[in-house]
């Protein structure tokens, strides 16, 4: 999965704004256009009903995310080396405009007119949706536009599709009415903000100076799942915040800290406190290609889920602190958000100590089921993370490729550096920042090897300072 998306949000959700009423717009055209094939259009309607038709609540649940933590590290390097072509949602988009691609955008406008008819449980979406998915992935690979594409090339359309569906259908699907998502987003935000005194020491964490640049970047990427309205996209976000914790491990502890990675997202999260949060894990999980739930991603989501179990029911025995210490900071941080935000409620009623701990206890209307079962999110802090393990372990191949290429470079003489573009100035910064032990020309030419995506970059550089480190 490449991590090309994430940089620049507010121009590229413009963009693609704009680019998907232009689509509207060509949908709308073709549509007047083949009036005289009303025939076509009413058999396409009625492949669609029959996806309604066939909805079941009591069948329509997602099949529980199992990963097996045995066979979990081999898979990471397949999903990358499947990721070669780069996703281009703008491609995508040109795509389904042409008059070739016409019956899959009836099969679309179809679904979306069906789909607003009435309100929907969030079984009866995930159904609805990955049964439309199905069909309109077969209808696509027989379209003359994508039937002779090789199978990346037809991934990345699949995940155009995905991309398209979830942009028109978010506001229905994203935190949906019939959930308690946004009731646990605001216990969970307020008890976060209850934690903020938290720091390293009280989870483990070891404190070093490379911590505050990681950290930071690590936190800024759990902010940005809200800018983005693809599950695809908001996961991205997950990926990049956790490969940086595991490149923090790397350079500080090597393969013996792997076991420092779930406290670390821990600490992350309890420090950037991002909005929705619950609403945005479920989101993904619920209406993320099941597919691309496996290996790398999977992994990283059912962390990020036992993460937010762990905050939701942390106490003082769940720190390394007394319990007078424990005590004395939450009474001061109360105080503090007092006065802060005075009007703080929840159901009309301010919230206590007791509730800010135990939100179940004083809020009975509220789901005490948590994002992961209790018993496995202790396994995961028990046992660690044996993909990390394997992270470690990888073979270095861009820093292999790069340092061959300023070996050979050696003997020519070296062309002046182009003007360096000012777009870059505050990543070539944040660069400096998190890798302080490598040359600035080196981070500069592997950010523009990575044509200015920052996260693509971190990675290339953890893999540098990795093997200076082992030398």
């Amino acid at each position: 999965m490449k991590q090309n998306n994430n940089n620049n949000s507010g121009s590229d959700n413009k963009e693609i704004e704009q680019l998907t009423e232009e689509f509207d717009e060509k949908v709308n055209l073709i549509q007047n256009e083949d009036d005289d094939h009303h025939n076509t259009s009413e058999n396409n309607n009625k492949e669609v009903e029959n996806i309604f038709n066939q909805v079941n609540d009591h069948q329509a649940r997602r099949p529980s995310l199992q990963l097996d933590l045995d066979t979990q590290p081999e898979q990471p390097q397949k999903q990358k080396q499947q990721a070669e072509i780069p996703f281009d949602f703008n491609r995508f988009l040109e795509q389904m405009k042409s008059r070739t691609a016409k019956p899959i955008t009836r099969y679309f406008k179809s679904f979306l007119q069906a789909f607003d008819r009435r309100p929907w449980t969030v079984n009866e979406q995930i159904k609805i949706i990955q049964d439309f998915l199905d069909f309109i992935y077969v209808k696509m690979r027989e379209n003359d536009i994508w039937k002779d594409m090789s199978d990346q090339e037809f991934c990345n359309a699949k995940e155009g599709m995905e991309k398209l569906v979830m942009n028109r259908l978010y506001s229905a699907t994203f935190c949906s009415r019939t959930t308690d998502d946004k009731e646990r987003d605001e216990i969970l935000y307020q008890k976060i903000s209850i934690f903020r005194w938290i720091r390293e020491r009280h989870l483990d964490i070891p404190e070093t100076e490379h911590n505050e640049a990681f950290f930071t970047f690590a936190q800024s990427e759990l902010l940005k799942m809200n800018n983005y309205k693809a599950p695809r996209d908001k996961l991205i976000c997950i990926l990049n915040c956790c490969k940086v914790i595991f490149g923090l491990i790397k350079q500080v502890e090597g393969e013996a800290g792997a076991d420092k990675f779930l406290p670390i997202l821990i600490y992350v999260i309890i420090r950037a406190n991002p909005p929705r949060l619950v609403s945005n894990t479920q989101y993904i999980y619920r209406f993320r290609n099941i597919d691309q739930l496996q290996a790398e991603s999977g992994y990283y989501l059912t962390n990020l889920m036992g993460a937010i179990a762990f905050i939701e029911t942390m106490d003082d025995k769940s720190l390394s602190i007394t319990k007078e210490e424990f005590d004395s900071h939450i009474e001061q941080t109360m105080n503090e958000l007092k006065k802060e935000r005075p009007s703080i409620t929840l159901d009309k009623e301010k919230i206590s100590y007791e509730s800010a701990l135990h939100p179940s206890r004083s809020s009975p209307s509220i789901s005490t089921q948590s994002l992961l079962d209790s018993s496995k999110a202790v396994n995961l802090l028990e046992k660690g993370s044996l993909l990390a393990q394997k992270t470690m372990q990888k073979p270095l191949s861009f820093v292999g490729k790069l340092f061959q290429g300023l070996t050979e470079d050696e003997e020519e003489s070296s062309p002046p550096l182009p003007p360096r573009p000012s777009y870059n100035d505050q990543d070539l910064q944040t660069l400096y920042n998190m890798f302080p032990n490598i040359d600035p020309t080196v981070c500069y030419l592997v950010l523009n090897a990575n044509q200015g995506v920052l996260a693509n970059s971190i990675e290339n550089l953890l893999e540098i300072s990795n093997q200076q480190q082992h030398r």
